[in-house]
């Protein structure tokens, strides 16, 4: 037999206590808990207003909601969007909420335990990679990606480098096996086309054996940073042919390997540096290297308009990276939330003959279910089409 689902009923105290008819209605069928901050009747879970992302994180796995009911609109709409599941609003629409919910107590409560059978999904899910830390993957989100259909963009850090080894490798291969894998090489702090010799091997080596994993795990796709610095290198030629020197074996074995290099645009004040990067590698030995076209990038590190970044790059862009911001920061922001032009760019991406590979950057777990959701509303239903 299943476990009981869990369903929130998510405010302030007195609506709480509205609810409580609302609550012994789901007794005999779910789990109903209260969210909210502290107060009488108390809440089985403390979560303030624009605390439930905090409250999904600490919760334990036999608590996570499988449908939520807000008993009223003063909660935060972005907040409700960050939830895995269905999210219904008490009586009538709410900013943030899937759907509206009687405000009858016996209605509603047929109402969520529909909800927490159906579940909340994305036809389109399957369309999109979501990026995912290798250590997360085999340890805190291990139970999350085993259940979510998802295609992951493994990131392949430091903390990973360091800490794990071919067996853990072999585990994350095993548990991935069916799903379409991308793999995001190491950056932080990396200069592969260092000035500095003793720099760019090292960074060099860090990427080379992130590379070999990347194989490891059948990955379609490896995305790799510059580690370019407009005041540090100044002069764009010769940064280009140290970095084509080191990267363009890389690039050999990846493509031999069926998992094409791809390069991300970070620091580059114009995109004509990603170009003559490009260039570098091929003329260096290296296969037809493409781009990815980090989106909220353009808009926060950059001066260049997003639509010289597109003219230049899509040519030849091979993935590109959705989040937003509100272009003073790199704060991966679900799609919807900043300056992003996403009708725009949804156009461009159709126009294409070869569709890029699509990504979604959230750095946290609500930011993940506030993703879907924003991608869902700014390009709709089906995805894309």
């Amino acid at each position: 037999m299943s476990p009981a689902p869990v369903i929130w009923l998510v405010g302030e105290p007195p609506a709480r206590a509205r609810a409580a008819e609302v609550a012994r209605r789901l007794e005999s069928r779910a789990r109903p808990l209260f969210i909210g901050p502290a107060g009488e009747p108390a809440p089985a879970l403390a979560a303030p207003k624009g605390g439930l992302s905090l409250a999904l994180s600490a919760c334990p796995p036999e608590l996570r909601p499988s449908a939520l009911l807000c008993l009223e609109p003063s909660w935060d709409p972005r907040d409700l969007e960050g939830l895995p599941c269905p999210t219904l609003a008490w009586g009538k629409a709410m900013p943030g909420c899937d759907a509206p919910a009687p405000a009858e107590p016996g209605p509603a409560a047929e109402a969520l335990l529909e909800a927490a059978a159906t579940g909340r999904t994305w036809p389109w899910l399957a369309q999109v990679q979501v990026n995912l830390p290798l250590t997360m993957l085999l340890g805190r989100h291990r139970v999350l990606a085993q259940a979510l259909p998802v295609n992951p963009e493994i990131g392949i850090d430091a903390v990973a480098l360091d800490r794990m080894g071919d067996d853990e490798v072999a585990q994350a291969a095993d548990l991935l096996r069916a799903r379409r894998v991308s793999v995001h090489l190491p950056f932080m702090d990396l200069a592969p086309g260092s000035p500095d010799p003793a720099i760019a091997r090292a960074s060099l080596g860090r990427i080379g054996q992130a590379a070999e994993w990347a194989l490891a795990l059948g990955a379609v796709k490896a995305v790799a940073h510059l580690g370019y610095l407009a005041d540090t290198h100044r002069d764009l030629e010769a940064f280009c042919s140290r970095l084509a020197e080191g990267l363009a074996p890389i690039a050999a074995r990846l493509h031999q390997g069926g998992c094409p290099l791809v390069l991300e645009n970070t620091f580059e004040p114009v995109p004509e540096v990603l170009v003559a990067a490009r260039q570098a590698i091929m003329a260096a030995g290296g296969p037809a290297v493409d781009f990815c076209l980090d989106v909220g990038h353009a808009h926060c590190f950059t001066p260049t308009p997003l639509a010289a970044w597109w003219e230049a790059l899509s040519p030849h862009v091979g993935e590109m990276h959705l989040h937003d911001n509100d272009a003073t920061f790199d704060t991966h922001q679900p799609p919807g939330c900043g300056v992003v032009d996403w009708a725009w760019l949804k156009e461009r991406i159709a126009a294409l003959a070869t569709p890029p590979l699509l990504t979604l950057e959230p750095h946290a777990e609500p930011d993940l279910w506030g993703s879907l959701r924003g991608l869902e509303r700014v390009w709709g239903e089906p995805f894309l089409a």
